[in-house]
């Protein structure tokens, strides 16, 4: 039976991280390490987590933000998976069992399952899988970033040389994507079995105006770069996918809340420097029309719009 290193980065989590835990404790797959990086929590999270030394690995490290953790994580990890839980969220009990069963079964490197987001304690469903192409490694490369909700090959990591971006945010979108580029297989299992908690105050719900936000464009340059070099060209159109869903949409909408209309307007002219044709995009034809405008509105400087429907989302 292949081991499961659950990686776990944690910050001032008192309060909501016994849960989290405790799913994993209980999970129906047995040949599990937990592995729990304290990232310098100024609360009693540290106090709180060795009440569980004996059934987990507790690490204590200075604070150097998310993606610094998942990377120690990484890196003193010993199993031949390797999956991420968010210290706020939880797993359903079988969800290490079902998804070592999918990736072995079809010989896979990362298996993935669908998401219930948990918002003021309402479930919503959520797809964790595109379907754009018929690659889908190209599917996968263009998801969501988020490293939840997946299994995945440890080699990928370490053989690659492949670690989170840290001292910033949008750690995620800086390597998830790119380990599509050394995966042979990917797989998908349709089933909601991880549960996203999200609550004010997150890296992602900002309720005021962070600089932090800006790190998207370091991020984006930087996976610009990596592509380059790792995928060889053969990537173009994901690469020019997620320029387009990252930064005229999502970074866009975040700023635009914040009526910062010059970073809209840098982001709108990083996707016209790097991909001027990005209309044409194969994959762009295939979202939503909501999507779409607002590509529109923030691609000809409408910010007044632009403003009302960030405030919609």
């Amino acid at each position: 039976m292949k081991k499961v290193s659950i990686i776990v980065p944690a910050y001032n989590e008192e309060d909501r991280i016994g849960k989290c835990i405790d799913s994993l404790l209980k999970q129906t797959y047995r040949n599990v390490e937990i592995i729990v990086v304290d990232d310098g929590s100024t609360d009693n999270t540290l106090s709180f987590l060795k009440k569980y030394e004996k059934k987990i690995i507790l690490i204590s490290k200075k604070n150097g933000g998310q993606g610094s953790a998942r990377n120690l994580g990484i890196k003193k990890s010993s199993g031949d998976y390797i999956m991420f839980v968010d210290s706020d969220d939880y797993i359903a009990e079988n969800m290490t069992s079902k998804l070592v069963e999918k990736i072995e079964n079809e010989n896979a490197d990362i298996a993935i399952c669908d998401i219930y987001k948990i918002i003021n304690n309402q479930k919503i469903y959520f797809k964790n899988f595109i379907s754009f192409s018929e690659n889908n490694v190209k599917n996968y490369m263009m998801s969501h970033p988020g490293p939840v909700g997946r299994l995945y090959k440890r080699e990928l990591f370490v053989n690659n040389h492949l670690y989170f971006m840290e001292n910033c945010i949008y750690e995620d979108l800086s390597v998830i994507p790119l380990l599509g580029i050394y995966a042979k297989k990917i797989t998908y299992l349709p089933e909601a079995m991880y549960y996203y908690v999200i609550r004010k105050g997150s890296s992602m719900v900002q309720l005021n105006y962070s600089n932090k936000l800006e790190c998207i464009f370091d991020v984006m340059n930087h996976l610009k770069n990596e592509f380059k070099i790792r995928g060889k060209g053969l990537y173009n159109d994901v690469l020019e996918y997620l320029y387009i869903e990252h930064l005229l949409y999502s970074a866009s909408l975040r700023f635009a809340k914040f009526k910062r209309y010059d970073m809209v307007d840098k982001c709108v002219l990083e996707v016209k420097m790097n991909f001027p044709l990005f209309m044409k995009n194969e994959f762009m034809k295939k979202k939503s029309i909501k999507f779409k405008i607002v590509c529109f509105v923030s691609y000809h400087k409408f910010h007044f719009i632009l403003y009302k429907l960030s405030c919609m989302r």
